[in-house]
């Protein structure tokens, strides 16, 4: 099997566009992310440069689910289904973890600009699970990340992402299954994220907004609340 680093260089996951993924981009998301053996990273950041507002970074995250889906399907992949979206302010650090969620699923989450100063990580824990000849589940029941010594276990499959330019909005596309490797290479291989809030402030936003993508239910939010996800201007949660 072919084995990446535990620690790639920012060329193989960051993307610099000028606007919202085109196909060519979204080719290159689904390849990094959905991944079935430890050659790509389980994720992908995506750097949109400036002029993109809100509406239009969130109808680029609804575009790119679509492309997707394609992709998939296409390929003789599982179709894609939104199984959640929201808009919230979230200034607490968290510890790693995998978003709630049947065992195959991906998150798309848009960051827009702010000046709350935070700092974003990726663990391989699925990778690290590997490693040591255990399941995934073993390895939260042995060794939570949401404990220290979990914590450190992890230290050598952990990727701080690189801040985006000032200004510019970034979309992160994240491996969010839970399940482990398997030689026929059958199960989509996830891994975990956290965030470091450096500087919280309450007169200030940082905006989050978060898709979460499932292979599995016949339940995919409408096309009339992807839209109003796209339209809004509210924010469902504030996190401090």
């Amino acid at each position: 099997m072919e084995m990446r680093p535990p620690m790639g260089s920012p060329t193989e996951y960051v993307l610099h566009l000028a606007s919202a993924p085109d196909e060519a981009a979204a080719e290159m998301v689904f390849d990094l992310v959905w991944r079935f053996d430890f050659a790509t990273p389980g994720f992908a950041a995506l750097d949109i440069a400036l002029g993109i507002d809100s509406h239009t970074l969130r109808s680029g995250m609804v575009a790119l689910k679509m492309q997707l889906n394609e992709i998939s399907g296409r390929r003789g992949g599982k179709p894609f289904s939104f199984r959640s979206m929201a808009r919230f302010d979230q200034q607490v650090t968290t510890k790693f973890h995998l978003d709630g969620a049947p065992a195959e699923s991906m998150l798309i989450l848009g960051y827009e600009p702010s000046r709350v100063v935070s700092r974003l990580f990726l663990a391989d824990f699925t990778r690290a699970a590997f490693d040591l000849g255990i399941t995934p589940e073993q390895f939260l029941h042995d060794f939570n990340p949401m404990y220290k010594k979990g914590e450190e276990l992890l230290g050598r499959y952990v990727t701080e992402l690189p801040q985006p330019a000032e200004g510019h909005s970034r979309l992160l596309v994240i491996n969010n299954s839970s399940l482990p490797f398997t030689a026929a290479r059958t199960n989509p291989l996830d891994v975990m994220h956290k965030a470091i809030i450096v500087t919280p402030d309450e007169a200030e936003r940082r905006i989050v907004n978060s898709t979460m993508l499932v292979t599995e239910g016949d339940d995919e939010i409408g096309v009339e609340k992807q839209d109003e996800f796209v339209r809004t201007d509210e924010i469902s949660q504030k996190v401090y």
